[in-house]
């Protein structure tokens, strides 16, 4: 299964999303994979940290950039249960590819990046990314602080889903790394 971790932006939590549901999954006894296709390479630089620390259990990483992303998918699907891309968060090639590739893009978005003006690029991309993989699932994920987000702050997260075809708002509000947040986005993501 090919998962890609989009976007809007920055602040989102995107590549703590995208680690925690590779490491979890190899944790689940899979065969990881997590592809970092954004420059910063952060995703790359904490599997190195986890690998240094000694944790378990061990998950490839590997950064890939360019216009090859969609034929070294091609060569990891074979050799590996899962792979999780950890999606750069503007629009290029890379984010494209690995929509196109994905079964599921989880989307991980605060109430303060619900604004359709300023992220129409990323409904825009996830849209079409549609016309190439029909079978693409978007599931979003509400991004909250220290308290639980407002009625006002879920609506408007539910009206700015609604704009994209077919996407879904998961029930799991994750809080920055929380355990429990992250067991259970991924019990949402690899159990429906």
């Amino acid at each position: 299964m090919i998962i890609a971790i989009a976007s809007p932006g920055g602040g989102a939590g995107k590549t703590i999303v995208a680690n925690n549901l590779a490491l979890l999954r190899a944790r689940a006894g899979r065969k990881v994979m997590l592809v970092d296709t954004d420059p910063r390479a952060a995703s790359c630089a904490w599997c190195s940290e986890l690998a240094a620390a000694g944790v378990l259990p061990r998950f490839a990483a590997r950064a890939i950039t360019g216009r090859a992303l969609l034929d070294e998918l091609e060569l990891l699907r074979v050799r590996y249960n899962d792979i999780v891309i950890d999606t750069e968060g503007r629009d290029t090639a890379e984010s494209r590819a690995a929509l196109i590739a994905a079964r599921l893009a989880v989307v991980p978005v605060t109430p303060e990046q619900v604004d359709l003006a300023s992220q129409y690029k990323l409904i825009a991309r996830l849209n079409s990314a549609r016309m190439f993989n029909p079978g693409l699932r978007v599931l979003f994920v509400l991004v909250g602080g220290a308290d639980a987000p407002s009625d006002e702050e879920r609506a408007a997260v539910r009206a700015y889903v609604a704009r994209v075809m077919s996407a879904t708002l998961a029930s799991t509000v994750i809080h920055g790394a929380a355990p429990a947040d992250m067991d259970a986005l991924y019990r949402e993501v690899f159990n429906h």
